[in-house]
Formats: structure tokens, sequence, C-alpha cells
């Protein structure tokens, strides 16, 4: 898709794994954002499911689609990797299969990038919902890159399927590493916390579905595990934490391993509460 338009490119980049189920969904509230000049990069990371066969039916109907597709399972971090060497925007947005992208998520995120040139990357709040569109729980993340700091060695910056960021900062950074999969992601934002500085703007951008099949909920041993290894990375090469958070690192390992998924993300989303609650009133602005 040629880049006729005045405002920047952006690369939405959308890895599919067996995700037929809600994939259709995702695109369709992609096609409904007021921000126009996009791309989706679609990679099917050798499904064995019919997501192929959707995946070039929806190509064939929303031309801004580019479609690449791997004979077998590479994982997330390598389909990440792939599709943003192939991303022809000046930005890069996340979005999983099953979730679901806000209307006026990218022009706002895009808005706060275009005039905060000092700033890598921009999520936003999250909606929790479930197959019959219940909501759970709203998640909101610290506004400036001040809060953030202050608390990400245990407080990820930002939700994934949220997140904007410039491409020039992740050609810096050492990608996307399988190693620290499923927490790759946060790996990432420190990466780009270290090129420039991060933000969150005070509004959902996007509808995250919880179901049984979630990788949150699947691969949450997994997550816990991997989030461990992550954190000893990062007192190394981020900053040494202090004693509380040393401990605090213990206990949700221990924590992880000993309790069922959904007791421990209920305790997570009280934890970003409780530290959340004193700096909702603070926001930045955002369009100015």
């Amino acid at each position: 898709m040629k880049n006729t338009y005045k405002t920047p490119l952006v690369s939405i980049v959308l890895p599919v794994y067996n995700g037929i189920s809600y994939l259709t969904e995702t695109i369709q509230s992609i096609d409904k954002n007021t921000y126009k000049n996009v791309e989706v990069i679609l990679i099917n990371d050798g499904s064995t499911d019919e997501s192929d066969t959707l995946c070039k039916k929806l190509q064939k109907k929303y031309p801004y689609i580019n479609y690449f597709s791997f004979k077998k399972n590479n994982g997330l971090a390598q389909s990440l990797n792939f599709a943003i060497q192939k991303a022809k925007g000046s930005y890069i947005a996340r979005i999983n299969q099953d979730d679901i992208m806000l209307p006026h998520r990218l022009s706002q995120q895009v808005a706060f990038l275009t005039n905060h040139t000092d700033h890598v990357a921009v999520g936003g709040n999250i909606e929790l919902f479930t197959d019959d569109n219940k909501t759970i729980d709203t998640m909101t993340f610290f506004e400036t890159n001040e809060q953030i700091r202050k608390y990400w060695l245990y407080l990820s910056p930002f939700s994934d399927p949220a997140v904007l960021y410039r491409k020039s900062a992740f050609l810096k950074t050492k990608g996307y590493q399988k190693k620290f999969w499923p927490v790759d992601d946060v790996h990432m934002w420190y990466q780009l916390g270290e090129i420039g500085k991060l933000a969150n703007i005070p509004h959902v951008v996007t509808k995250v579905r919880w179901h049984p099949a979630a990788g949150s909920l699947k691969s949450h041993r997994k997550q816990i595990q991997k989030l461990w290894e992550l954190h000893l990375w990062a007192a190394l090469h981020i900053q040494m934490p202090s004693l509380f958070i040393g401990l605090f690192w213990v206990g949700q390992y221990c924590a992880g391993l000993l309790f069922p998924p959904e007791f421990n993300w209920i305790v997570f989303r009280l934890i970003r509460k409780l530290h959340l609650k004193p700096h909702i009133p603070q926001q930045l602005s955002f369009f100015s």
C-alpha cells in the first residue's frame, strides 16, 4: 500500500497461531479505527487449524493487509521480529489475534508521539472482557515516564496489545528475544526505555479477551519462570532492586508456582490498582 497520506504510516503487527475463532473480529476492529494510514502485517506462525485460509480471505477483503505464512511454528519473538523488518511504517502497533482495538486508539497514540519527540513508546489502558462481552476489569497503567521508571522493576510499563512505538527505536534494540518468551514484551519495554521515554495515555485503547486459551492463563507457569529470569537480567542491566523489590520478586515467583493463574492475576491487578490510585489525578497533556 502506497503511503499517500500526510500522516505517518502505522504498521500493525499481528501474529496468528490457531487464531480462527477471533481473528476476523480483531481485523474488523482495526478497520473501524479512525486513523486510516495503516498497514497490517499478518503472520501465520505455522497454525494447524484453518487460519491460513482465513488469513488469505482477509487479505483479499482488506487491501492494507500484507500476509506472510510460516510452515512451522517459530514462536512469537521470531514472528514479531520478521514482521517488523517487513513493516514500512514509522510506527509499530501491537495487537493480538483475539483482542479488540478501540476506534480512536491509533489517532491518539500517533498524536502523542508526534508531539513528544523524546518519547519512543506509548501505551494505554486495557479492558478485560469475556467471550459474552462482559467486562471483567479495567487495567490502568502509569502515565508519565517518571512514574513508569519508578515502578518498572515489578509493574510492567505496558500491556503488549496496547502499545505503539517508533520503528527507528526498535531497530536500536536487540529485538524480541525468544529466550524470554512469554515475557519477551517486558524485555522489549526495558530495551526501549534505555533509548527514550515511555508513557501511557489515560484511556482504554484495547479490549483484551480473557478466556481459558489466553496466553496469560495458558502459559502462566512458564511466564512466571521466565519473569524470574528477566528480573535477574534487569538487576544486572537496568538497575539493582531494593530489598523490598527483591522480596517481591521471590514472593511473585513462589505464588506463581503454587497458586492457580486466575488467583495470581487477581492479586496482580489488585497490586497494580493500589499503586496507581495515588497517581490517577495526574495526567499528561497529550495533544499539545
